[in-house]
């Protein structure tokens, strides 16, 4: 008030001169109309606190201005409102606090926007915004007054320090000399002194019952705050608190619409139809992004569930994974996900008793989340991430966000299989009608030409009208017609058996009346090997198609017959076996290589001794499995080069067959 009484003549015009009105309300510097004489000249009564700056004195001043206007006069009067430097600097943090308020979006942004203006006000020489994340976890939001480095160690240590003691109890802590705290305990706070601080004060942060944070000062000076300071804090730690709240109720808000995009990018992912491999990259990218994390992989089981198959990775570079030579095998913490399909949050990788370190050019990695992926009841790969953004510990938060993303991630991965394997199907049957293509333009090309050659022959000698046709020639014409409707009969087949459409007539069959029965009808065409039927014990009757039967028989006969020595001996055994009867066809030929072995039953397959003789299209034993696997029965082999093969049969007796 001295600089106003002391001052001659306070015109308007000086007073605009002299002082400068630096806050009313929300506002700051106000215009030359808007001055309080201005408004008082105008007619106008009002009374308003403001915040004024001396030009001449450099000092500010707290004043109650009041004006009452009446019959074209105006008293203007002016009054300090209270202890004049603690009552400006109050009014500038509360300004501030409050704008502050009004624009943050998250903690950090709050308290880069208040931190400086506490220093000023308190003048501390560091202030400390910190906030509690679950029940226990203390996270520094930011800081003034103290190197990166120091802050970001302090960051892991709040454990250790007054903060935390203010946070589990709820109260003020206040220390006038740090050095005097015991070696053993507060080692945070303890280290405060290698950066020449020796006080320290930690204010609690409640909003609405809930504890969110923690505002601490420290000062070079040792000693206490005072008490206008002490009630200053506690309005500033207030304002913080609110902040703090609606910060965080931000962002959860904002966490929760990223998590919401998220999933709707998985199911665009689901429509877009991506393959295999970038789908699950894409994952990997979005669980990093929804957890803020600055490594992430996923990594894909084997068959048996116990090692990695695949491992898609982000945050590395490529040549970081060349350097270290190989990809994770499953070890350490990613072996015990493995092993055991939970949820894991770890602190620190290092401190883990679970973790085997890293290879060598691994980058450095601390906190650490990882999330089983299942596709239906069956463990698909995990989810791994590491190094929260910050240096932050994953929250119980990150952990049900990223248990929620696997869960949509597993349908986009169940989609994206079932489309490669439709369009594996789809790959199947191109490559059949390629592979029938080959074989009527291979197989069928043969027989075709040969009749085609024996009717240019014989129209080549007409004898008028007519053409005479040794019977011979008959004979020969109608083996390769049988040879090509059998071919055309086996493409048939083996089309029905690929698309499920095979028919079969079931009738309860004697097998050793039907074997004997097509012996006698075949064995005149099996050259001069002589075959022999033996039945072992009595057999129960079969709910076979009987022509299907004669078919699976004629096929593995005609083979030991054809692929045998000239008259080695052919025997056949029936035999009652685990519920049904089995029938074996064993010949001493050749044998089959192990090579040969493992793919004898594949469509279009031929062993060299067959496709030697050109007598086929190797599908007679494919047809004669899937006959075989339609009637509920199974086929084998066993060969031993040299000494010949034994096919082995089982078909289900007639009342098991029945009931199933």
């Amino acid at each position: 008030m001295s600089e106003l009484l002391e001052m001659e003549s306070p015109t308007p015009e000086r007073m605009s001169e002299r002082f400068e009105i630096s806050r009313l309300g929300n506002q700051a510097v106000l215009a030359e109309k808007e001055l309080p004489w201005r408004r008082a000249l105008r007619g106008e009564s009002f009374s308003d606190e403001e915040v004024w700056y001396d030009q001449q004195t450099a000092r500010r001043l707290l004043l109650l201005v009041r004006c009452r206007a009446s019959a074209g006069e105006a008293l203007l009067a002016f009054e300090n409102v209270a202890d004049e430097p603690f009552a400006i600097r109050l009014a500038d943090l509360v300004a501030s606090v409050g704008a502050a308020l009004l624009s943050t979006d998250e903690p950090s942004t709050l308290a880069h926007g208040l931190l400086d203006e506490v220093t000023t006000a308190i003048r501390a020489d560091a202030v400390f915004l910190i906030a509690t994340e679950g029940s226990e976890r203390l996270r520094l939001v930011a800081s003034v007054g103290v190197p990166e480095a120091f802050a970001q160690v302090l960051n892991t240590n709040l454990a250790n320090t007054v903060a935390a003691l203010a946070a589990e109890t709820g109260d003020i802590q206040e220390i006038a000399r740090i050095e005097e705290l015991p070696q053993g305990a507060f080692r945070g706070t303890l280290r405060l002194l290698e950066l020449g601080l020796h006080a320290v004060v930690a204010f609690p942060l409640s909003a609405g019952g809930e504890l969110v944070g923690v505002l601490a000062l420290a000062r070079r000076q040792p000693g206490k705050l005072s008490r206008l300071e002490r009630r200053l804090l506690r309005g500033v730690a207030g304002a913080c608190a609110l902040g703090l709240r609606q910060a965080r109720q931000r962002d959860a808000e904002r966490r929760e619409a990223r998590r919401l995009r998220l999933l709707r990018d998985v199911a665009m992912a689901i429509e877009a139809a991506m393959p295999l491999h970038e789908l699950l990259r894409r994952l990997v990218e979005q669980a990093c992004e929804l957890t803020r994390a600055r490594y992430g992989a996923l990594g894909v089981l084997d068959a048996e569930g116990t090692g990695l198959s695949d491992f898609i990775y982000i945050g590395v570079s490529e040549k970081v994974v060349r350097d270290i030579g190989h990809l994770p095998q499953g070890r350490g913490l990613l072996g015990a996900l493995i092993h055991d399909p939970q949820p894991s949050r770890v602190a620190n990788i290092h401190a883990d008793p679970r973790s085997v370190g890293f290879p060598a050019h691994h980058p450095a990695m601390t906190s650490f989340l990882g999330v089983p992926l299942l596709i239906g009841q069956k463990v698909f790969g995990n989810f791994y991430l590491c190094d929260k953004d910050g240096g932050a510990e994953f929250t119980e938060e990150d952990e049900r966000l990223v248990r929620l993303f696997a869960a949509q991630s597993a349908l986009a991965i169940a989609y994206a299989q079932q489309v490669e394997s439709t369009q594996e199907a789809h790959r199947e049957m191109d490559r059949l009608r390629d592979d029938f293509a080959a074989v009527i333009a291979h197989d069928l090309r043969n027989p075709v030409a040969a009749m085609m050659l024996i009717l240019d022959k014989l129209l080549a000698k007409p004898e008028g009208d007519s053409v005479v046709v040794p019977v011979q020639q008959l004979q020969r014409l109608r083996r390769l017609g049988c040879r090509i409707s059998r071919m055309t009969q086996d493409l048939l087949d083996v089309s029905r058996i690929e698309l499920g459409r095979l028919s079969l007539d079931r009738v309860p069959v004697s097998l050793e009346e039907a074997t004997r029965s097509l012996l006698a009808e075949i064995e005149p065409t099996l050259g001069q090997h002589p075959v022999t039927l033996h039945v072992e014990g009595p057999v129960p009757e079969v709910f076979v198609d009987p022509a299907r039967l004669a078919q699976i028989l004629t096929n593995l006969l005609d083979n030991a017959a054809k692929y045998s020595r000239a008259g080695s001996p052919i025997l056949v055994t029936i035999r009652p076996e685990a519920g049904g009867a089995a029938l074996t066809v064993e010949d001493h030929g050749a044998g089959i290589s192990a090579a040969d072995l493992g793919r004898l039953f594949d469509r279009f397959f031929q062993a060299p001794r067959a496709r030697e003789k050109n007598t086929g299209l190797g599908l007679g034993l494919y047809i004669a499995k899937g006959l075989m696997e339609a009637h509920g029965g199974t086929i084998a082999v066993e060969s031993t080069p040299g000494q010949g093969s034994l096919f082995r049969l089982w078909f289900p007796a007639e009342q098991s067959a029945q009931a199933a």
